[in-house]
């Protein structure tokens, strides 16, 4: 091999490598998370220069695109010279022509390529002093193609300079899901996330306690009312109403009480009385949670389309369907669904109806009702006592306990056919 022809395997071997360069800086500044190297400070001169190229991208792209072609086309003139020198004008331009794309492929593109998309971070400060120098020295030819395609850009009408990159609600979810099979976050962290992109798709209608489930005060309230309450349910809010709960004449905080350095008399529980607040079922549950959170709020009371009371919602019913359900000394530990053999089923009177449905493979009708003690309410007329059946297209559903007019366990039974 003459002097010549080693020049020739030199230059051809130095395109190559720098198509591979260009190549996997290309992936690497395109992939690159911009929130990522934000957080990388101002330091180290790395971290500025790929700051700067990340800045102005269109010029950053239009500099590589321009060298990785460059070095190409002179990479596949130069390997034709020297095959043709090698083997003659018959075979040297065809094996040339093989010879060059398979190494470029494998060398110039896959392998940089992939190293690329496996270390973006890595590999883009790696490289970001050597592209920002070429960004600098190709400059002119650079922004000659800029204004070219930011000329056709006007023509087809398409926003140019303008980053339309958008990150969508299941981009999130997935790199949640992705971090946690890596081990870059925890099971219970990756199920946070997911739950704030549910609680902006849940209304409060769906997390509130139904208006047959609330324990009320009638007014006026005396102390033993409010030790009664105490001592039969595990709250520490109750709404006070006059005549029914479409007419709530405030929230008594048993906290307030504590406070008085006397037994209050019923004047003074009414004194503390606060005011309510109302929000609509079809309120959002992450703009109820947002808005309870910004007034320091902890209770509110849910009305329907009409004016009238369908519920109540705290803010620990907001929270459980963001961390899970929240349980302290005064909740039982009885699971809400219990099989007992084929087609049997230990139900709580809590449980949503489209739960149910789900459990028991059968859809239930929908109504003005959430909950399987709604439904129960719903088929007898009347408040049910223990015993009563309601039968639904050959589901039976039994009344086993209540607590004081609300269904609290039922048995569910399907008709074998």
């Amino acid at each position: 091999m003459t002097g010549l022809e080693v020049t020739y395997v030199i230059i051809l071997a130095a395109c190559i490598l720098a198509s591979g360069l260009f190549s996997g800086s290309e992936t690497a500044l395109v992939s690159v998370p911009r929130e990522r190297v934000e957080q990388l400070g101002e330091d180290d001169r790395r971290t500025r220069r790929l700051k700067s190229l990340l800045d102005e991208p269109e010029a950053m792209l239009s500099t590589l695109l321009v060298a990785n072609n460059f070095v190409n086309i002179l990479a596949a003139s130069v390997a034709t010279v020297l095959f043709v020198d090698l083997l003659g004008s018959q075979w040297g331009p065809w094996i040339a022509t093989v010879a060059v794309t398979a190494v470029v492929l494998v060398v110039g593109e896959i392998t940089p390529k992939s190293l690329a998309t496996r270390f973006p971070e890595r590999f883009s400060l790696a490289v970001a002093p050597t592209i920002w120098r070429l960004e600098h020295i190709l400059r002119p030819i650079a922004h000659v193609f800029v204004a070219i395609a930011r000329g056709l850009f006007r023509l087809f009408r398409v926003g140019a300079g303008k980053d339309h990159r958008s990150v969508t609600d299941e981009d999130i979810r997935a790199l949640a899901s992705i971090g946690e099979r890596s081990g870059g976050i925890e099971s219970a962290e990756r199920e946070i996330i997911h739950s704030l992109f549910e609680l902006a798709e849940l209304s409060v209608r769906d997390v509130m306690t139904p208006r047959v489930d609330i324990y009320s005060l009638e007014s006026p309230v005396s102390i033993d009312d409010v030790r009664r309450a105490v001592g039969e349910t595990p709250h520490s809010r109750y709404p006070v109403i006059k005549e029914d709960m479409d007419h709530v004449i405030g929230v008594l905080y048993v906290k307030d009480l504590l406070a008085m350095p006397s037994e209050p008399t019923t004047s003074d529980i009414h004194r503390v009385l606060r005011d309510p607040v109302y929000v609509p079922e079809s309120k959002s549950v992450l703009d109820l949670l947002l808005e309870m959170r910004a007034n320091r709020l902890a209770f509110a009371v849910v009305t329907d389309e009409h004016g009238g009371v369908d519920g109540i919602v705290t803010i620990t019913d907001l929270l459980s369907e963001l961390v899970g359900e929240l349980q302290d000394e005064y909740d039982d530990d009885e699971p809400p669904i219990v099989t007992l053999g084929a087609g049997r089923w230990i139900v709580d009177g809590r449980l949503s109806v489209e739960e149910l449905s789900e459990v028991i493979g059968a859809e239930l009708p929908a109504g003005e009702y959430t909950t399987v003690g709604g439904l129960v309410l719903d088929r007898t007329g009347r408040v049910p006592a223990v015993g009563d059946t309601a039968v639904i297209d050959g589901i039976h559903i039994e009344v086993t306990r209540m607590a004081r007019n609300r269904v609290d366990r039922v048995v569910v039974s399907r008709e074998k056919g």
